[in-house]
């Protein structure tokens, strides 16, 4: 289901995908197949300065997510799905998720904010994929 079926929109999502990862980093997008979805939990890359485990364990599940919501939209409520659909849910995933992570950091106190800001920052790929603005907070680049 996670790779092979065509009407749940899968394969725009994971090319966007693909496209985030290739905005945060110049490490090249890994193989996908079954194994690396089911596994997503346990990778890890070796020097990972450039957060490059966490962003890639947040995309399969992100990713994995906007299928399944499109799929239970589909299969379970009956519902037409438009085959870009599953892509656009992926991106609204994954601002919020960006989004809510930096106004997280607000209630932290000052040191723990600098350290969280910072880490939001390097897995996000700021001014390349999300420009961080400590006032205005993230934009994010979809594009």
């Amino acid at each position: 289901m996670w790779l092979d079926c065509e009407n749940n929109g899968q394969t725009q999502a994971w090319e966007m995908t693909r496209k985030i990862w290739q905005k945060c980093t110049p490490r090249p997008w890994p193989l996908l197949l079954i194994g690396l979805i089911r596994g997503a939990p346990t990778v890890a890359y070796e020097n990972d300065f450039n957060k490059d485990t966490e962003r890639l364990r947040t995309l399969i599940s992100m990713t994995i997510w906007s299928i399944w919501k499109s799929r239970n939209k589909s299969t379970i409520l009956n519902q037409d799905i438009a085959p870009n659909e599953t892509r656009e849910t992926l991106k609204d995933l994954i601002q919020d998720l960006i989004r809510k992570s930096w106004n997280a950091t607000c209630f932290m106190e000052e040191g723990s904010r600098k350290i969280h800001q910072h880490k939001l920052q390097k897995i996000w790929a700021d001014k390349k994929f999300a420009r961080f603005n400590m006032k205005m907070g993230p934009t994010i680049d979809l594009s």
